[in-house]
């Protein structure tokens, strides 16, 4: 007759599954656009950068993100934002990468 497994094996073996969980959620976002700074997201003006981040959904568990900073470095195809952003309710951190695009001529 066998035993039951024990209770804290069977917490360790649960919070095997979410970290597995956890890790694979960040490196789908990280292909995601704006996951990473070979995909950021195009906009056109530098004063959306900061409303579209914040309307953007924690990857883990769909909450409000909080701007937490920002560095910004100029490139040849425009000006390259980098955005550090804190879930309210997980406090999970993630980064956001927005390219503000420099007018097109007419």
């Amino acid at each position: 007759m066998t035993r039951p497994p024990r209770r804290r094996r069977q917490q360790r073996e649960q919070e095997r599954t979410l970290r597995k969980q956890v890790r694979r959620a960040e490196q789908l976002a990280a292909g995601l656009p704006g996951g990473s700074a070979e995909h950021p997201i195009d906009v056109a003006s530098a004063s959306v950068v900061e409303q579209k981040a914040r309307g953007t959904p924690c990857i883990q568990c769909g909450g409000d993100l909080e701007l937490r900073g920002d560095r910004a470095t100029s490139t040849a195809r425009g000006v390259l934002r980098e955005l550090g952003l804190v879930c309210r309710l997980c406090h999970a951190p993630r980064i956001l990468w927005y390219r503000i695009a420099p007018p097109s001529p007419n």
